[in-house]
């Protein structure tokens, strides 16, 4: 990856200004709304070669795991600079796969062997929603989720680990995809975990807001006027008319504190509003390993796929299961 091109493209997508000074080394202005992933300077002087950096001491050394690349990856992740990113992944082989295999299934009986292994291109689709909580007040948030297109399952891991995605505009292998992907079925899955996020957002909201402490007051409040009018019914001597009066009022009261209790639970309900700002799609090289497992008389058959930027396995989203006594595949 040339990680020069890659730090100051996205300089230069978000507004800033990149002058190159000699090699290696390199001037940046940095806008200001971006300032304060920086610390909020505005100036930086950036090295990307060490020997470099010790010539300039006041530069700033770029490189993997260094705060600055860190920084950029941020912007490059939450402000789409683009949609389309293909992983620039040094090609390797899994070593020992049949190990790494059995400890992912560490329950599974009889003899694992691999039937066929390949390289394929995964795809994750990520999607930054904003979410606005609208009671009393209003509060505003983002929410980012990132898709497996190819299980269309919701990947924590993928987003816990996106800064270590070096990626290009274009892509570095042309592997093939296992499966069509579906992005409407995708989208579906990532709004419903959003949704989901935000109702329980809601509820915790609703808790800070110490609800049932307001309710406890209105209702001891009203309860309290509620049992003084109430004495006024149990004197003698009443008229009809005077007693009309009280019930009258033991009903206004009622009625006021329902009111009260409708409203307050309304501030604290609120809604919550979703849209999407922005989507991206990662393109990740991975090995595809279709497997077999052999207890007794049953076979049992599953594709996985090895992530390099997990290191972790993911199962295809079809399974088949062949029972080896009528010869017949059962798919």
């Amino acid at each position: 990856m040339n990680l020069q091109r890659f730090v100051t493209d996205v300089i230069e997508a978000i507004g800033g200004v990149v002058e190159p000074v000699e090699y290696a080394l390199c001037q940046v202005l940095i806008p200001e709304p971006y300032q304060g992933y920086f610390q909020n300077k505005a100036e930086l002087e950036l090295a990307f070669d060490f020997e470099v950096a010790q010539e300039h001491p006041k530069s700033e050394f770029v490189t993997f795991g260094s705060y600055l690349l860190e920084q950029v990856l941020a912007i490059a992740n939450q402000k789409a600079v683009n949609t389309l990113r293909f992983a620039e992944i040094e090609h390797r082989e899994l070593a020992d796969p049949i190990k790494k295999i059995s400890e992912f299934f560490p329950d599974a009986k009889g003899r694992v062997s691999v039937l066929d292994e390949k390289h394929v291109m995964g795809a994750w689709a990520v999607f930054q929603f904003h979410l606005t909580f609208i009671s009393d007040e209003k509060q505003e948030s983002s929410k980012q989720i990132w898709i497996n297109l190819l299980t269309n399952q919701v990947s924590t891991s993928m987003k816990q680990q996106q800064n270590r995605i070096a990626y290009r505009s274009g892509p570095l292998y042309h592997y093939p995809f296992p499966i069509d992907p579906d992005m409407n079925q995708a989208f579906s899955v990532a709004y419903n975990y959003v949704k989901r996020y935000a109702e329980e957002e809601q509820r915790q909201h609703q808790q800070e807001q110490h609800l049932q402490k307001d309710i406890d007051r209105i209702e001891a409040y009203y309860g309290d006027l509620l049992k003084e009018n109430n004495k006024k019914a149990t004197r003698r001597g009443q008229s009809d008319d005077k007693l009309k009066e009280i019930a009258a009022k033991t009903k206004a009261i009622t009625v006021e504190k329902d009111k009260q209790l409708d409203e307050i639970k309304k501030k604290a309900y609120g809604h919550t509003e979703i849209t999407l700002d922005h989507g991206i799609i990662y393109f990740i090289p991975l090995q595809q390993f279709d497997i077999d497992f052999s207890f007794r008389s049953e076979r049992k058959r599953q594709t996985l796929y090895f992530n390099p930027i997990t290191k972790q396995f993911d199962r295809a989203i079809q399974e088949s299961e062949i029972e080896t006594g009528d010869r017949s595949d059962k798919r």
